[in-house]
C-alpha cells in the first residue's frame, strides 16, 4: 500500500526509484529509435501511462527528498513523444497530472481519470490500428492486480503498442491461502490478471504419493503452495506475455529493502531489437544492485 507524506504525495522505496530509473533507461533508447523510424514510415509516437498519478512522490528514506516520477521521466525525454496519455483512478492524482501541462505548455498532454481498463480499451486502442502509422508506449504499473488480461490482449492486438509491465508477484501470493483451495472468487480474479488459472490447480495438487530423498525423508513435491517462488510466477506471467507478444523480455525481480520481491518488470513488444535493449538495460542493474549487497 502507499503511504502518503503531509502534502498527500507518494512516499516510496528504493526499489520503486530504482523501477523509474530503468523506465528512464529503456525510454531514452526507445525514443531515440523512434524518432529515427519518423524520417520514414512512422508518423507518430506515444506515451501512456496508465498509473500517471505519482508525479513526485518522496523517498521513504529520506522524505525530504522529491523524486521525479514516471510521468516526468516520460516529459524529460529527449527526443520527446508526440503526445502523452496519463490515466489515474484517483482525483486527487489526476489533479497533480494536470498541472504538468502548466510545466510543460509545448507537450500535448491527454489526462483521463477512470479504470484503465476501460480508457485503455475505450478510447486508446481505437485509436492506434495498424494502418495508422503510429506507435505507443504503454507503462503498466498497478498498484496491485488492477490489469486486466483483456486490457493487455487488446494492446497486443494492435500490433502498435510495447507494454512496460510491472506485475504484482506479491499480490498473487497474498490471495493464494497456504491451508486450502483458494475460493472460487479468488481463482476467477486471478483468471482475470494473468489469463489462465491451469497452473493453480498445480500447485495445489496432492502429490502422486510420498516421495523420499536420498536419506529417506518425504519431501515436498517440486511446486506446491508452500514452497511457490516469486521467480516462478514471474516466469509464469511471461510466459503467458509470450502468447500474446511475439518478443518479451525476461523478466527483472522488484525486491524491497528484505530481499523479498514485490513485483517483476518486463518489456512485451512487437520488435526484437526492443527486447535486446530492456535485457541489456536488465542485466546492467542487476549487476549493480549484486555489487552493493
Amino acid at each position: 500500500m502507499s503511504r502518503f507524506g503531509s502534502e498527500g504525495e507518494d512516499i516510496i522505496g528504493r526499489w520503486s526509484e530504482e523501477k523509474l530509473d530503468l523506465l528512464a533507461k529503456y525510454l531514452k533508447a526507445y525514443s531515440v529509435i523512434m524518432n529515427e523510424q519518423k524520417k520514414s514510415w512512422l508518423r507518430a509516437y506515444y506515451y501512456i501511462d496508465a498509473f500517471a498519478g505519482s508525479v513526485r512522490p518522496r523517498a521513504k528514506e529520506d522524505e525530504q527528498r522529491y523524486i521525479d516520477g514516471s510521468p516526468l521521466r516520460a516529459l524529460q525525454t529527449e527526443p520527446r513523444f508526440d503526445g502523452y496519455w496519463f490515466i489515474d483512478v484517483s482525483p486527487r492524482r489526476v489533479e497533480r497530472v494536470q498541472h504538468l501541462r502548466e510545466e510543460f505548455p509545448d507537450r500535448v498532454i491527454e489526462v483521463r481519470q477512470g479504470n484503465c481498463n476501460e480508457v485503455l480499451r475505450n478510447e486508446i486502442v481505437p485509436r492506434l490500428p495498424y494502418s495508422s502509422m503510429q506507435r505507443a508506449f504503454v507503462f503498466l504499473d498497478p498498484y496491485g492486480l488492477q490489469v486486466d488480461w483483456e486490457t493487455v490482449q487488446e494492446l497486443a492486438n494492435t500490433k502498435t503498442c510495447d507494454i512496460f509491465v510491472n506485475f504484482s508477484v506479491m499480490g498473487v501470493t497474498r490471495l493464494l491461502p497456504r491451508d486450502q483451495d483458494p475460493d472460487p472468487e479468488v481463482v476467477e480474479q486471478l483468471s482475470q490478471v494473468m489469463g489462465s488459472t491451469d497452473w493453480i490447480t498445480q500447485i495445489y495438487r496432492e502429490p502422486p504419493g510420498i516421495q523420499l530423498d536420498i536419506f529417506g525423508n518425504p519431501t515436498e513435491p517440486a511446486s506446491s503452495r508452500d514452497t511457490i517462488q516469486a521467480e516462478w510466477l514471474a516466469r509464469l506471467y511471461t510466459e503467458q506475455l509470450r502468447s500474446l507478444f511475439p518478443h518479451v523480455s525476461r523478466p527483472v525481480l522488484m525486491r524491497n529493502s528484505t530481499n523479498s520481491v514485490l513485483y517483476s518488470l518486463c518489456l512485451a513488444s512487437h520488435n526484437q531489437t526492443a527486447i535486446k535493449i530492456t535485457n541489456e538495460i536488465f542485466n546492467r542493474y542487476e549487476r549493480l544492485r549484486d555489487l552493493g549487497e
